[in-house]
């Protein structure tokens, strides 16, 4: 049809009528704004550069969810009314809309219904102007328009059996790669069956699919991800993804890369950008209408913060560099809900506005009358002082024009070349009219030469051998010659000899062995963004062959300077591809065997990456046990062995240690406890015989404090009972032992709960020094919980034990019958009202228990001061939030430490990993969601942050939130931030918890700090003066504590003793302020000396990557922000001194400071008389801020 446009200004009365019935009921719908789209521009801040218009808007197009453009340079759009439930017994109706800008003046004039009848299509991708590929619930769908009308006359279910637990986890994102295949993406809560030719293909939770439609291949490219809603290929060739549940930002995806969330995963990677707001949509900038600056870069959506935000991204070795610039388009237009982003023909950007002030269905009600259900906009982003581009007629190009195309400036032309392209690869002459453009390609050989590697990947065909190991070899010769396209060029390569496997053609053997020569002749090139894609396809090979340039490779990387943790792609893909080819070198195969034993410390770290036992043999059957010392292939691999080896593995190990070397014992034992320690349930077997046997032929009084150490460590770790006598000896008879020697060894002698041990603790508990005693009833409370209690008790009345005590109590937290008896003994005590408070506070911050809270107000005579959210106090509460309530005092009370916001949720990229990271909240969450959340904290779990309750065997009763499971073993993130490994065979019971934040945690607060903390909190990303800023701040470091022992160490040395990890010194996590500023008050004062001024002292922890992965040193500039500075120098680090890894920094030198390649640390003093108020520092150059956390 043709589209009439719509007055700009929409009849208010339908607003009204939709929500008028329910205006007594509803909070806040005063922010519902007038669904007219001159005011919702009007609204928007744009970057100075460029122009917003509407190109197309209701009722043409409703609730736009994603679009994709077709060859002609009409724009494809999936659309629901239905979302996020049809209604009970309400027929969907949802569309897939073509539309068209016949005249080119920017603004869409014709609208076609293509296909209806749908159920939240999540996708659509046109395949040429008359035909698509469409995502519709547990189906892809093929729709094609026989007769050239503009409507769908024919559907296809091309394939069925995606999951459809979660309507905006269904699969989505349907994205043309440039190797003839669909990419499409499905989200965490989705479990997908998929029967292909080639067998049922499987992906639980979140992951990007792969299909081939010429063969019907279906593969899994990666896995992992919340909710992944944006996935774009760059000018080299490799993908880009963001998640709309999380907060990284942009991210790098690989073949076969894993990242959070994938079941089964024991590790995983992260995005690019921790702490960025989480994003839909994604696009690269090309063409030359957009500024020649932003060239490549990435646009994608925070649609909660309702910003169209751009990020720089550029090569780091094999991973990635990603910084935030200034946002494209932002606003504070509460139904301005940008999801998708796509380049036009004319090289504009394209934004689908889903256009809704509500947008949470997991925490908002489906029905809430607030949705919007029938509006939506397309906006088209502009460059007015730049001309516009050209689009091609690709269906009237001859070949040599199509791949004229593949150079073009802007990408979206190459894409649509290549589609074209597509479809003449079976011409005849076609791929020698390419070969010809190859040979003639200059200067573009490397981009002509992976273009018509994709043409022959598509077409099922492979590059001629000699010419592709010529390229090799020529790499090997000249590094440098590498070039950015390499990586994709080789994937292409593998691809493209694999699927002929697949597909079992007569050609498939040769092909896959060509391939595998080119995989180990890259092997020797050190380029890393190719060797990581060597790595990868290393693993796939999984051959013998393979897992000796594995062993290459890796050899390499560890004895390079750079350290290989830092490349976390490559250290990740390492890892996978080592235990992948693993049984080619464990099962008996001498000759492979001895080439991995070439190098220590390359077998160990393969070792520590394969995990098992047969892994751990090869170890200990290569350490000269006999004459083990300080050799460094021994200690490499014992380290390894105690990380992986079995119980019965570890029991030979250490009875050899203890018959070695006697010199070598303390070292080789400490460094097997070490290694075993975060194996919670394995230690030696036959431990207390072995160790046993060695106490028997020493002198118990002359065992050295450091042996004493070992054996302690080993007492508890390995849960000995040999050691009893020698700890009883040395508890008795080394009064003057170190007070830390004796907290050592009474710990020890707790975890033996022998009669012995027991009479021994409990007489040091009732009259033994402050130390011993706070020693002995933590041991108590560790082995004897029950009878620690009245000790525990009492230490609460004693101002010495008091915090020691707190802490005891809480630990019980997680055994109901230890809660029961704490909370009965302690109904008859009386508590000093702030010992009472400073209780209750710490419990409910664990999670809580309402028996003992009870017992703990009346024992303090508290108030009973509980906030309880009636109808009434909601409306009185939302109401001043409106009127009165000040974001600015709502973020100091957000910072104070007894309310632990700061400990459990990060703001952006400073804070807690325990909660969902709150950068965003204001922009996705209306006011009364934020009060409600904070009240009634189970009533509004986010998603990703449900928690589980599990009862171990042993009684234990653990709550958290789950961050991974594999068929062992359930890792939960606790509410203090720990992360806990439970063995699923452990397991009684497992079943759905409360949040982590903790009932009642507000009720300490006044009506008015209640009031500005919603306000706060519901101001984050939608006000700007509270939206986390592109720049590149540190907003995560660290504070030094003040104690007596610090303040004396500083005075008896110099200011430079804080910078040198000095053990008196001790140091907090510190958070900046929302405009990245830190705020002094929270700052503890030093007084060196009588006549120096209070100082304070923060650190925190730089990452330098130098944009030439061949450098290793670059300049890196740190510059303070809004500092006052007292003397009016104008010096803006004046009162300010610095050290840089520990070495005194002169402070002008921080402008351009000289930093290798990799982690460095800078700590500052500040002279509190001269600086006086808040500072942020800001960095330039290659380097960002690492978090504390």
């Amino acid at each position: 049809m043709n589209l009439r446009r719509p007055p700009l200004s929409l009849c208010f009365a339908v607003c009204l009528s939709c929500f008028a019935t329910v205006a007594n009921a509803q909070r806040d719908l005063t922010d519902i704004p007038e669904p007219d789209p001159n005011a919702e521009a009007a609204a928007m801040k744009l970057d100075p550069k460029a122009a917003i218009n509407l190109f197309a808007a209701d009722p043409a197009i409703r609730k736009p969810i994603q679009m994709n453009f077709d060859c002609t340079g009409a724009l494809w759009v999936a659309s629901s009314e239905s979302y996020p439930q049809v209604k009970p017994g309400e027929i969907p109706n949802d569309q897939i809309v073509v539309l068209r800008d016949l005249d080119k003046d920017g603004v869409a004039e014709s609208s076609t219904v293509f296909a209806d009848g749908l159920l939240i299509p999540t996708g659509v991708i046109p395949d040429g102007p008359h035909a698509a590929y469409v995502a519709a619930s547990t189906e892809l769908l093929y729709f094609k328009d026989t007769d050239h009308d503009g409507v769908a006359d024919e559907r296809r279910v091309v394939m069925s059996g995606f999951g459809t637990e979660d309507t905006h986890h269904l699969v989505h994102t349907l994205r043309w790669g440039p190797d003839g295949c669909l990419y499409f993406n499905q989200s965490i809560y989705i479990h997908s069956h998929i029967d292909t030719p080639d067998g049922t293909k499987r992906l639980d939770g979140g992951g990007i699919w792969r299909y081939r439609p010429s063969t019907g291949q279906l593969d899994i490219f990666c896995k992992g991800f919340i909710n992944p809603w944006g996935h774009i290929v760059n000018r080299s060739g490799e993908s880009f993804v963001t998640d709309g549940a999380a907060f990284d930002g942009i991210t790098h995806a690989f073949p076969d890369a894993v990242f959070k969330t994938s079941p089964g995963a024991t590790r995983w990677l992260l995005g690019l950008n921790p702490g960025s707001p989480k994003h839909c949509g994604l696009e690269v900038l090309s063409g030359t209408h957009i500024p020649p600056e932003w060239q490549g870069d990435l646009v994608t959506n925070d649609f909660r913060s309702h910003r169209v935000c751009r990020f720089s991204v550029r090569p780091n070795g094999a991973d990635y560099i990603s910084r935030q610039q200034p946002e494209l388009v932002t606003t504070e237009h509460v139904a301005f809900r940008p999801i998708d982003a796509r380049m036009a023909p004319d090289g504009t950007m394209l934004i689908a506005d889903w256009y809704n002030p509500i947008i949470q269905h997991g925490e908002v009600d489906f029905r809430d009358p607030r949705r919007d259900t029938e509006h939506g906009r397309i906006w088209r982003l502009s460059f007015p002082d730049r001309p516009l581009d050209p689009w091609p007629d690709f269906l009237s190009a001859t070949t040599s024009e199509l791949l004229g195309y593949l150079e073009d400036e802007s990408l979206a032309v190459r894409q649509f070349a290549r589609q074209t392209l597509w479809d003449h690869l079976e011409d005849p002459g076609f791929f020698d009219t390419v070969d010809q453009w190859v040979n003639q390609a200059g200067d573009q050989l490397a981009t002509r030469t992976l273009e018509a590697q994709w043409l022959r990947e598509a077409a099922l065909q492979t590059v001629a051998m000699p010419l592709a190991m010529a390229r090799i070899e020529s790499w090997k010769s000249d590094p440098s010659s590498v070039p950015d396209n390499a990586a994709a060029w080789l994937r292409s390569q593998f691809r493209s000899a694999n699927q002929l496997t697949t597909l079992n053609a007569p050609t498939a053997k040769q092909a896959m062995s060509d391939a595998a020569k080119l995989v180990g002749a890259a092997t020797e090139i050190t380029d890393l963004a190719l060797t990581l894609e060597v790595i990868v396809q290393c693993g796939q090979l999984d051959t013998e062959e393979s897992a000796v340039w594995l062993h290459q490779i890796l050899s390499r990387l560890l004895a390079s300077d750079q350290p290989l943790a830092s490349q976390k792609s490559i250290d990740f893909a390492l890892w996978q591809s080592v235990r992948e080819t693993a049984e080619h070198w464990q099962d008996g195969n001498d000759t492979l065997q001895e080439i991995w034993e070439q190098s220590p410390q390359t077998l160990a770290w393969a070792v520590r990456a394969v995990g098992n036992a047969d892994a751990a043999k090869l170890l200990i059957d290569r350490i000269e046990w006999e004459e083990i010392s300080s050799d460094e292939a021994d200690d490499q691999w014992l380290q390894a062995v105690g990380e992986v080896a079995t119980a019965e593995q570890l029991g030979g190990v250490l009875k050899r240690l203890l018959s070695g070397n006697p010199t070598h014992v303390e070292r080789r034992i400490s460094t097997l406890l070490d290694a075993t320690a975060p194996r919670k349930n394995v230690a030696p077997a036959k431990a207390n015989a072995s160790v046993n046997q060695w106490l028997a032929k020493q002198d118990a009084g002359q065992l050295k404090a450091s042996t004493m150490r070992w054996i302690s460590r080993a007492t508890q770790q390995w849960k000995l009972q040999s050691t009893e006598a020698t700890l009883l000896s040395a508890i008795q008879t080394r009064s003057d032992a170190a007070a830390e020697d004796r907290r050592i060894w009474i710990n020890a002698l707790a975890s033996l709960s022998s009669p012995k041990a027991n009479q021994q603790l409990m007489s040091i508990a009732k009259e033994g020094s402050i130390a011993d005693r706070t020693a002995a009833i933590d041991g108590l409370v560790n082995s004897r919980p029950g009878a620690a209690v009245p000790l525990v008790l009492d230490a609460l009345t004693e101002a010495e034990l008091t915090k020691a005590a707190e802490n005891w109590l809480v630990s019980s937290l997680s055994r109901p019958d230890l809660v029961k008896r704490y909370a009965a003994k302690m109904s008859d005590m009386e508590l000093p009202s702030d010992t009472a408070r400073t209780l209750l506070r710490s419990v409910r911050s664990a999670g809580g228990n309402a028996g003992l809270e009870q017992a703990i107000r009346k024992s303090g005579k508290l108030d009973d001061a509980t906030w309880v959210l009636s109808p009434e106090l909601k409306d009185r509460l939302l109401k001043r939030v409106r009127e009165t309530g000040s974001a600015s005092r709502g973020e100091l009370v957000y910072r104070r430490n007894e309310l632990q916001c700061i400990s459990c949720h990060a703001i952006g990229q400073g804070g807690g990993l325990v909660g969902p990271n709150l950068v965003s909240l204001g922009g996705s969450s209306q006011p009364d969601y934020v009060l409600e959340s904070l009240l009634d904290p189970s009533a509004r779990l986010k998603e990703g942050y449900s928690t589980r309750k599990i009862l171990t065997e042993d009684g234990e009763v653990i709550s958290g939130i789950s961050i991974g499971e594999t068929d062992d073993a359930i890792r939960l993130r606790l509410a203090n931030g720990t992360v806990r490994e439970i063995e699923i065979d452990a397991i009684l019971d497992d079943a759905p918890g409360k949040s982590l934040m903790p009932e009642g945690l507000l009720d300490n607060l006044t009506e008015t700090e209640l009031v500005d903390l919603t306000t706060f909190l519901a101001a984050l990303g939608r006000d700007p003066q509270f939206t986390v800023s592109t720049e590149n701040l540190v907003r995560s470091l660290e504070a030094m504590n003040y104690t007596p022992a610090a303040n004396s160490r500083l005075n008896r040395t110099s200011v430079d003793t804080a910078a040198q990890d000095d053990p008196a010194m001790t140091w907090r996590a510190l958070t900046t302020m929302v405009d990245g500023k830190v705020r002094l008050e929270e700052l503890d004062k030093f007084k060196q000396h009588r006549h120096t001024p209070p100082t304070s002292f923060i650190r925190f922890d730089i990452e330098v990557t130098p944009a030439d992965s061949d450098a290793t040193t670059t300049d890196i500039q740190l510059k303070l922000q809004s500092k006052t500075d007292a003397a009016g120098s104008g010096n803006e680090w004046d009162g300010i001194e610095a050290w840089v890894d520990g070495k005194p920094m002169p402070t002008w030198q921080l402008k351009n400071l000289p930093l290798s390649r990799g982690r460095h640390r800078i700590t500052l003093s500040i002279n509190r008389d001269a600086v006086t108020s808040n500072i942020g520092i800001a960095l330039e150059g290659d380097a960002i801020a690492a978090t504390q956390n």
